[in-house]
C-alpha cells in the first residue's frame, strides 16, 4: 500500500510541475497549485518516514 501511494504522490507532482510550466504565472490557480506541490511534498516526506 505503502508503494501506491508514493506512486500516486510522485505522479501527482510531475503532473503539477508540468502544470506550473504550462499555464501562465498570472493564472488565477497558480496558488492553489503551488499550495497542492506543498501539500505532496509535505506527504512524500511522511510516506519516507
Amino acid at each position: 500500500m505503502k508503494i501506491l501511494h508514493l506512486l500516486h504522490v510522485v505522479c501527482a507532482q510531475a503532473f503539477y510541475r508540468w502544470a506550473m510550466n504550462e499555464i501562465s504565472p498570472m493564472h488565477p490557480d497558480v496558488p492553489k497549485i503551488m499550495l497542492r506541490q506543498q501539500q505532496l511534498a509535505e506527504k512524500y516526506r511522511r510516506i519516507w518516514a
